[in-house]
C-alpha cells in the first residue's frame, strides 16, 4: 500500500512544542525506505504513525491534513518482549497462524520453515523468557514473516544479533519483500544500505532534512551524516583512537571451576577467570552461547557451581559485591527505579556527596551522555537509545570498581557510541574495570585490552588484535 501523511503534528504530554511540526511524507507501494537519524529524533514515533499504531492503539495527540497509513502491517518492535503474547515459541507462532485461519495440521511445518529461515534453532516448546535477547529478536522477525502482510515495519530488528545472524536475518527479509512496502528504522546500516530504495534523513528536532537514494545521501550529504552523528558505511573512519588500557596486577574478581547453569543444565564451563583493575574486557560469542548468563553468574544472580572471589574474599550473595560491581543490563528498563531521568543518576551520587555537589555532578553527567534535554522526563518516556545511555550514566553516578555491561551500545547512533567509548576509556584510565558483552566487531578489534570468547560451552581468550582463540588461563 501507499503511505501518505501531510502536515503532521504531534505533541506529547508535558511538552511545549510539537514533534513533526508540519511534516509531509509519502512512501509508494513496494518501496523500501530507511528512516535514519540520531537517537531521540522521533524515528520510532514516525514508524508507529505510519503503521497506524498511533493513534489507533497508542493514544498520543496528533493532527494531520492527510493521513493514509497502514491498517494491517506486520511489526518488529525495538524491544521484542513488548510484542510477545504467548509463553512459548510454538504458541507465539501458532497465535499468528490461528489468526490467519491456518489448520493445526499445517502449522508444524510452517514453524520449522520460518525458524530455519531466521536461524533460530530451538524447540517450539521452549519458554520465550529463556531465550537470549538476540534469539528473541529472531523470533519476533519470524512472527512478522508468518503474518505475510503487504507492509512491514521493522524497528531495529537486528540490534542484538551477532554479525552472522544479523546478515542472515536481513537476507531472509530481503528474500520475501519484493512486492511489499517496507519501512525500517536501523542504526546498523551496513547490512541494508545497498538494499533499500530511499534513505530519509532526520535531524535531532524530528525534521526531515534530506530524502534520496542511499548513493545520493552518502555521496552528496556526508557532511550531514557526520553532523548528525548517524551511522553510515564510512562511520568508523572517524572513530576515536585510544591507547589500550593498561591493567595493574591487582585481581579484583576471580572465578575458579565455574559451571554456569540455566534450567539445571550447565551452559558454560570456566576453569579460571581473573579480572584485574584497569582492564577493558570484551565477552564475545554467537547469540545464545551464554554471554549474559556468565555476567549474571559473576554477579551471583543465577545459580552456578564453583567459587567466585572479590579481592580474595569468597562471594556468596549479590549483596557482598553490590557496592563494588555495577551491572548494566541488556534491557535498561529493568534497572530504572525513579520517575525522572535526572533522579536515576542523582540517587547514586547523593550517597557520596552533599546535595549541591550531587546535583552539579548529575547535570554534568547527563550533559556528557546527551540527556540534558530529557532530564525532566520519566525514564520510560525516552527513546530506546536514550534509555541505553541513561543506564550507563547511572554507573557513572556510582563509585564501582568494575562496571559489567550487556550490549551497552545497541540502539545508539554513531555520535553517542563514540561518546560512550570515550567514557569507557576514561574509566579505565581512572583505574576502573570495564567488562562488556558486545557483538560489534569494530569495537572488539579496536578497544579492549583483553577479549574473551564463549564457544562450544567454554570460555577461552582472544588476544586484542588476533581473532584466533588461544587456550590459556583467562
Amino acid at each position: 500500500m501507499t503511505i501518505d501523511i501531510g502536515n503532521l503534528r504531534v505533541r506529547f504530554d508535558g511538552e511545549a512544542e510539537n514533534l513533526f511540526n508540519g511534516m509531509d511524507i509519502r512512501v509508494e507501494k513496494g518501496e523500501k525506505v530507511l528512516l535514519l537519524g540520531p537517537s531521540g529524533s522521533g524515528k520510532t514515533t514516525l514508524l508507529n504513525i505510519m503503521g497506524g499504531l498511533i493513534s489507533r492503539v497508542i493514544d498520543i495527540p496528533m493532527k494531520a491534513d492527510t493521513l493514509k497509513v497502514s491498517e494491517d502491517g506486520a511489526y518488529v518492535f525495538q524491544d521484542p518482549d513488548s510484542q510477545f503474547t504467548m509463553p512459548t515459541v510454538g504458541e507465539e507462532l501458532g497465535f499468528v497462524l490461528e489468526n490467519k485461519g491456518v489448520q493445526r495440521a499445517e502449522m508444524e511445518q510452517q514453524f520449522t520453515d520460518v525458524l530455519e529461515a531466521v536461524g533460530l534453532d530451538v524447540p517450539v516448546g521452549m519458554n520465550i523468557q529463556e531465550l537470549s535477547g538476540g534469539m528473541k529478536q529472531k523470533l519476533a522477525v519470524a512472527s512478522a514473516l508468518l503474518q505475510d502482510t503487504d507492509t512491514l515495519f521493522l524497528d531495529e530488528p537486528a540490534s542484538m544479533l551477532d554479525e552472522d545472524s544479523a546478515r542472515h536475518v536481513w537476507d531472509t527479509v530481503e528474500s520475501i519483500w519484493d512486492n511489499r512496502t517496507v519501512v525500517i528504522v536501523e542504526h546498523r546500516v551496513e547490512y541494508i544500505w545497498d538494499k533499500v530504495d530511499r534513505v530519509i534523513l532526520m535531524d535531532d528536532s524530528a525534521g526531515i532534512v534530506r530524502d534520496g537514494t542511499p548513493g545520493d545521501i552518502l555521496t552528496n550529504h556526508g557532511d550531514l551524516l557526520r553532523a548528525f552523528g548517524v551511522w553510515h558505511p564510512r562511520s568508523w573512519d572517524r572513530a576515536p583512537v585510544f591507547e589500550r588500557a593498561k591493567p595493574t596486577e591487582e585481581i579484583l574478581l576471580e572465578a575458579k571451576g565455574l559451571d554456569v547453569r540455566r534450567r539445571k543444565d550447565t551452559v558454560i564451563k570456566v576453569d579460571e577467570l581473573k579480572i584485574r583493575r584497569g582492564e577493558w574486557v570484551t565477552i564475545e560469542g554467537a547469540n545464545g552461547t551464554g554471554k549474559t548468563s556468565l555476567l549474571l553468574a559473576l554477579l551471583k544472580l543465577i545459580p552456578s557451581a564453583g567459587d567466585i572471589h572479590h579481592r580474595g574474599k569468597k562471594i556468596r550473595k549479590t549483596k557482598h559485591i553490590a557496592g563494588s560491581v555495577y551491572p548494566v543490563f541488556q534491557n535498561p528498563e529493568l534497572q530504572f527505579i525513579t520517575n525522572k531521568v535526572f533522579d536515576e543518576v542523582f540517587i547514586n551520587l547523593e550517597m557520596h556527596f552533599d546535595k549541591t555537589e550531587a546535583m552539579r555532578q548529575t547535570g554534568k553527567i547527563l550533559e556528557s551522555f546527551g540527556l540534558s534535554r530529557v532530564a525532566h522526563l520519566h525514564p520510560l518516556e525516552i527513546s530506546t537509545g536514550q534509555k541505553r545511555r541513561l543506564s550507563v550514566a547511572t554507573a557513572a553516578g556510582g563509585v564501582p570498581e568494575i562496571i559489567m555491561l550487556d550490549e551497552p551500545t545497541f540502539g545508539l547512533d554513531q555520535k553517542q557510541t563514540f561518546r560512550m567509548l570515550e567514557f569507557f576509556d576514561g574509566m579505565t584510565k581512572a583505574g576502573k574495570t570495564i567488562v562488556m558483552i558486545t557483538h560489534d566487531k569494530e569495537i572488539q578489534k579496536r578497544y579492549p585490552s583483553r577479549r574473551l570468547l564463549i564457544e562450544d560451552g567454554r570460555l577461552t581468550e582472544r588476544t586484542a588484535v588476533d581473532d584466533a582463540p588461544v587456550n590459556q588461563e583467562v
